[in-house]
């Protein structure tokens, strides 16, 4: 069995497309075509079927998908065997929420690179449900988001840090007194917010709500980097997470706001599908951002 064949059929499979599957490997379509034949033959039985321009996986193919992602885990395992970290080759997906792209992960790339020359390290950014269904349908091989502790028994959680978030207002913001904030007078300001959808937005409604009040979103922006130079700026306060805001809080850039009540906690994480095989320069770039930030709870 050709294991090109399995990764075409695989590929397919995942974008329910033969034109898709082709534009994705670089092939042209009847390539994809010949080689799905060719697997079906060798296996006996339709891995697809084809009505008009769509295309599904039969009950036999369902089960040979499961099959084909362990053919495939075993022959990555054959192919690094016994080779260093210079001469591996392969591509490495890995999805990363904005904020944690700016201000964690940017700072791994130099070395990981310097390590694993021969890996193509292609990063998506993106909002974390998104990005969590992009791992689920094996578009990314290590998903390293900001959320609520794991509960999903399909994806696997290799490192894990509580993580909390803040109210910052410039340097010069005068519309509260004293050194600590309530709840309730802090949603009489004006906030600087990211995207409803976002887990910020809704940690942050969910403190309202508890206090009896609403968010005055005056001002939404969908980039973190916007949103602290308009702080800055004093248009408002902001809810971002700390990680993001420190070195800015540290050099005087923004004010940190003390308030009595913060919501739920939660966690910097690398997460990755359970059946997935965890190579190892994969093991190394969460080493890497375990020696960097380790973990905490």
């Amino acid at each position: 069995m050709d294991i090109r064949n399995v990764k075409t059929f695989v590929r397919v499979a995942e974008l329910k497309s033969f034109t898709k599957a082709a534009e994705k490997l670089n092939y042209v379509q009847s390539t994809v075509t010949a080689q799905i034949k060719q697997l079906e033959k060798e296996l006996g039985y339709s891995l697809f079927d084809r009505i008009g321009k769509r295309i599904s996986l039969t009950v036999m193919g369902e089960s040979f998908l499961k099959i084909a992602y362990e053919l495939l885990k075993v022959a990555e395992k054959a192919e690094n065997l016994n080779a260093s970290s210079n001469d591996i080759k392969a591509v490495l997906r890995v999805g990363v929420s904005e904020s944690l792209l700016i201000s964690v992960f940017k700072d791994l790339i130099p070395e990981f690179k310097a390590m694993f020359k021969n890996i193509d390290l292609r990063i998506r950014s993106g909002h974390t449900v998104e990005l969590l269904e992009q791992l689920r349908q094996n578009n990314l091989d290590l998903l390293f988001v900001a959320k609520a502790r794991n509960t999903d028994p399909d994806l696997k959680c290799y490192y894990a840090r509580k993580e909390e978030s803040v109210f910052v207002s410039s340097p010069d913001y005068k519309s509260y007194d004293g050194k600590s904030v309530t709840t309730e007078n802090i949603f009489k300001q004006n906030f600087i917010v990211t995207e409803r959808e976002g887990m910020y937005y809704t940690y942050l409604s969910k403190l309202a709500a508890e206090s009896n009040a609403s968010v005055n979103d005056w001002i939404e922006v969908d980039n973190v980097l916007v949103i602290i130079e308009l702080v800055k700026k004093g248009l408002g306060v902001a809810f971002l997470p700390e990680y993001l805001l420190s070195n800015e809080i540290e050099s005087g850039n923004l004010k940190k706001l003390e308030v009595t009540a913060l919501p739920d906690t939660y966690y910097s994480q690398i997460l990755c599908h359970k059946d997935r095989w965890v190579t190892p320069f994969m093991k190394e770039l969460i080493n890497m951002l375990r020696s960097k930030r380790p973990e905490r709870d």
